[in-house]
C-alpha cells in the first residue's frame, strides 16, 4: 500500500480538525450506536472528495435501523439551522426570548453575542457560526414588558393600571391650582417613576409630559414662597 504525507499549516489542520470533531459529534446525536471513523479516514475521504464519511459498520447499523434518511437530512443542516427552527417557531408555543426593557441597540446585540459563544463553545460547534447565532438571538429578542403584555401577566395588568392612573393624574393636574396641583404633581413623579422601572413609560415621555405641565403651570415646579409662619419657624429653628 503506497502512503502520502501531507505537511499542513496549522490553522488548516485545526480546520479539519474541528470539522472531524463536529462531524462525529452531530452522527453520534443523531444516532447513539454510531461508529466513528478515525481521524485518518475522515482525510482520506476529503482528499478522495468522498462526502460519505461514515464507516461500513455505521453504515449497515443506519440502514438496518431504518433511519438513515434522517440522519442524512439531520447532518445536511448546519447546527444555527436547527437554532433558528427552534426560536421561530417558540413563540407559537408560549416562549418568548425577553430582554430588559431598558437595553439599547449595542447591549442587545453585546448579550446576543456573548450568549451564543457560549452555545456554541458548551456544544463544541464550528465556532464560525457564533455571529449567525448571535444575530438569530437578537432578531427574536424582545422587550420583557412586550412578553409580559402577550402573557397578560400581573405586571401587565399593573402597567395598564399606571397607565390609566397617569391619564387621572394629568386630568386632575390641569383642573387645580396652588397647593392641590402640586400634591397631584407629586403623584405624577411618582407614577413616573413607576413606569420607568417597569419599562411602560420611557424617559422621552416623561420629560414630555412634564415640559407640557411646566409650560402649563410653571409655579408648580417653582419653590413655593415662605409665609410670615414659615418665617417663625425658621426663626425658632436657628436659635
Amino acid at each position: 500500500m503506497k502512503q502520502i504525507k501531507l505537511n499542513l499549516k496549522d490553522e488548516v489542520f485545526e480546520s479539519l480538525e474541528r470539522d472531524y470533531k463536529n462531524f462525529v459529534r452531530l452522527s453520534t446525536k443523531v444516532d447513539s450506536g454510531f461508529v466513528s471513523p478515525s481521524f485518518e479516514s475522515f482525510l482520506l475521504a476529503k482528499v478522495s472528495e468522498n462526502t460519505n464519511f461514515l464507516t461500513e459498520d455505521a453504515v449497515q447499523h443506519l440502514m438496518l435501523s431504518g433511519q438513515y434518511a434522517w440522519a442524512r437530512r439531520a447532518m445536511d443542516k448546519d447546527f444555527p439551522d436547527v437554532v433558528a427552527i427552534m426560536i421561530e417557531q417558540a413563540s407559537d408555543y408560549g416562549f418568548h426570548i425577553a430582554v430588559r426593557h431598558d437595553w439599547n441597540t449595542d447591549d442587545l446585540v453585546a448579550a446576543s453575542k456573548a450568549w451564543a459563544t457560549a452555545i456554541i463553545k458548551q456544544a463544541k460547534g464550528d465556532e464560525t457560526q457564533i455571529d449567525i447565532l448571535a444575530a438569530q438571538i437578537k432578531s427574536a429578542a424582545v422587550s420583557i414588558a412586550i412578553v409580559q403584555e402577550k402573557l397578560k401577566t400581573p405586571a401587565s395588568q399593573l402597567a395598564h393600571a399606571l397607565t390609566q392612573e397617569l391619564r387621572e393624574i394629568n386630568i386632575a393636574i390641569e383642573h387645580s391650582r396652588n397647593d392641590v396641583a402640586r400634591e397631584k404633581l407629586g403623584a405624577l413623579r411618582s407614577l413616573l417613576r413607576l413606569g420607568r422601572a417597569y419599562g411602560s413609560v420611557k424617559e422621552k415621555d416623561e420629560q414630555e409630559i412634564l415640559g407640557r405641565i411646566r409650560a402649563q403651570k410653571p409655579y408648580l415646579f417653582e419653590p413655593p414662597r415662605e409665609g410670615f409662619w414659615d418665617h417663625i419657624a425658621a426663626w425658632w429653628r436657628g436659635v
